[in-house]
């Protein structure tokens, strides 16, 4: 698109019941962007419904798949200023999500996404400017690929980890601002991430596991015993940074503590990790990308 300033990366795996909504959420924003559909071997019709609607549409082998991976392949193939990704199961829920998105980007932010909550579970209310420092403090927070954008020059220097499973936004974010520079969290571009838990409790589960455990070779889990996931779940607020404020004594509070215990119960035993690039494709084909 002419004068396009911004690419939308959407990996996708037999997606066809959420893509379209996702790329239709892009097109109604006040700020046009160009659509890369990143696909690693549908078999459901959602190449066909990608090479309708989206503006370019790259296929990677289904056994090379890893988020930072497809990631990395649409970033290459994009040609503008600014990248971004969007899951393929979740849309932008406004329509000047990616204008105020690239307001951050256009005042010196590395990257841009959205939360509810700071990195004390406490209510977000405004933007929040994360530098190395920040993060370094709050070592459970930050970038999320389910809906962001980031400078293309930041990840010409620091392209995504290919061999992580999980937590490839959160990792990359550590080492583009390492040396300067920061990232903008804005309640305002909030982006739903319950598509994570449509899949199912196994699913859900084990991609919790994915996830904390990726970080492990960057920053080690604390302890975190039975006791410690049985009260974050009937606490007000949970303690542990990975649990979320969902309500307590609920389901998805108690498949946060399950999955945050049986992940620190497997680092304590020495077993291997999922955190690299062989293991982890129960998550991928749980549709959850």
């Amino acid at each position: 698109m002419v004068g396009t300033t911004v690419s939308l990366i959407i990996r996708t795996y037999d997606s066809v019941r959420t893509l379209g909504a996702s790329i239709e959420s892009i097109r109604a924003q006040t700020v046009p962007a160009h659509v890369i559909v990143v696909d690693s071997g549908s078999t459901d019709g959602t190449l066909h419904l990608a090479q309708r609607d989206a503006d370019e549409v790259v296929q990677i082998r289904h056994q090379d798949f890893t988020y930072g991976h497809a990631l990395n392949v649409g970033a290459a193939a994009a040609r503008t200023p600014v990248h971004g990704a969007l899951s393929s199961h979740a849309v932008l829920p406004r329509p000047d999500w990616l204008e105020i998105a690239l307001s951050h980007i256009e005042a010196g932010a590395v990257a841009a996404c959205g939360a509810d909550s700071d990195p004390l579970h406490a209510p977000l209310t405004a933007p929040v400017r994360a530098d190395a420092r920040y993060l370094a403090r709050h070592r459970y927070w930050g970038l999320t690929n389910t809906a962001d954008v980031w400078d293309a020059a930041a990840w010409r220097r620091e392209p995504f980890d290919e061999a992580l499973v999980a937590s490839e936004d959160q990792e990359w974010s550590w080492r583009a601002v390492a040396e300067g520079g920061w990232i903008v969290v804005d309640p305002a571009l909030l982006v739903s991430g319950g598509h994570r838990r449509t899949a199912g409790m196994r699913a859900y589960h084990r991609r919790m596991v994915s996830e904390i455990r990726a970080l492990e070779h960057v920053r080690p889990l604390q302890q975190y015993s039975v006791v410690d996931a049985v009260g974050d779940w009937v606490r007000r607020e949970p303690r542990d940074p990975f649990i979320s404020r969902a309500r307590r004594l609920g389901r998805t509070r108690l498949l946060d503590a399950a999955a945050r215990w049986d992940a620190g119960r497997r680092s304590a035993q020495g077993s291997p990790s999922t955190s690299r690039f062989a293991n982890g494709r129960e998550d991928e084909r749980a549709g959850t990308r």
